[in-house]
């Protein structure tokens, strides 16, 4: 269809046998979405080869648009960045002044945003810096979360959040470094 051929024109059955045997050995490696993206390439015109089948579709048009499109491919190539080398640091290495400065900058102060709250939680835990009731502060995430549902979507939504136990251990964590970010002020 995309390249306009009429029914009388179109290859006889040991034509497109041989493309598909030929499709088979020679390009058995290429993934039928970049067959179809060589069709659309070809089309447009954004390969280096004439796009027009002068209503033939033939063994010889489907090799020059697949080399044409493999010199795109060659000549588009991008190699994948390189990965970021992770950085280690050790808890007694968190900087919890620089974190609280983030947060006393910040104009939103919802403790589910807080800058590195998860690793300032293990430091204030660690150091004994605040002490907290467990129950009060799991019973402050859950009002938090129902005071936040606001139609059907955000009550699946809370449902959902309500239900996984991770979540809700980082949700209680977060909410304890900001109630001791609080008392700082």
């Amino acid at each position: 269809m995309i390249l306009g051929l009429r029914g009388d024109r179109l290859p006889t059955n040991p034509e497109l046998q041989y493309m598909v045997n030929m499709l088979k050995e020679d390009y058995g490696n290429l993934p039928i979405g970049e067959l179809d993206l060589a069709f659309e390439l070809m089309v447009k015109g954004k390969l280096d080869e004439n796009p027009e089948t002068y209503q033939n579709f033939s063994v010889l048009y489907l090799t020059r648009m697949l080399s044409a499109y493999a010199r795109f491919v060659v000549a588009n190539y991008q190699e994948k960045p390189k990965e970021l080398p992770q950085i280690e640091y050790k808890p007694e290495e968190i900087d919890i002044d620089f974190i609280y400065q983030v947060y006393k900058e910040s104009k939103d102060k919802d403790f589910r945003r807080i800058f590195m709250a998860l690793d300032a939680f293990n430091f204030i835990f660690k150091n004994n810096l605040y002490n907290f009731n467990v129950s009060e502060i799991y019973d402050e995430v859950v009002e938090h979360i129902k005071y936040s549902v606001v139609d059907s979507a955000t009550r699946m939504a809370a449902k959902e959040l309500l239900a996984d136990d991770n979540q809700m251990e980082f949700m209680c964590r977060r909410l304890v470094v900001k109630k001791y970010f609080d008392t700082l002020n």
